[in-house]
């Protein structure tokens, strides 16, 4: 063994998106995971920012418990991100600024998701 690990160094503060963070780590939005008191630990453990789950850019699923729950900002601190998906782009607009009036800061959309069932709507990598 060769002394003690070695502690990450701090990351420097950076700009993104017209905010400052305080460094350039980011948390990736993924399903399951990065639900609001997640996101909020990562930030108090340093993350410069943290990116909600994917919420579907569909109007008619707005209403629903589970987007619901996903758009549930309260007591996040700032900045909030948001990642939307979809596959047609008044509904993605339409998605934008319906989370922009629900307190996202910055909308993310998706385009890497191989999940069938995004990739399925033409969403996602498709």
């Amino acid at each position: 063994m060769r002394g003690s690990p070695r502690l990450a160094r701090p990351r420097t503060p950076m700009e993104f998106a017209g905010f400052q963070l305080r460094n350039n780590l980011f948390v990736a939005p993924m399903a399951g995971v990065t639900d609001r008191p997640f996101r909020q630990l990562c930030k108090k453990m340093g993350a410069g920012l943290a990116v909600s789950e994917m919420v579907t850019s569909n109007s008619l699923l707005y209403g629903s418990t589970k987007t619901l729950r996903r758009a549930n900002h309260e007591g996040e601190v700032a900045p909030i991100s948001v990642q939307i998906a979809g596959s047609d782009p008044a509904m993605m607009a339409q998605a934008a600024r319906h989370n922009v009036d629900n307190g996202a800061q910055i909308i993310d959309i998706n385009m890497g998701c191989p999940a069938k069932k995004i990739c399925n709507v033409m969403a996602g990598s498709a």
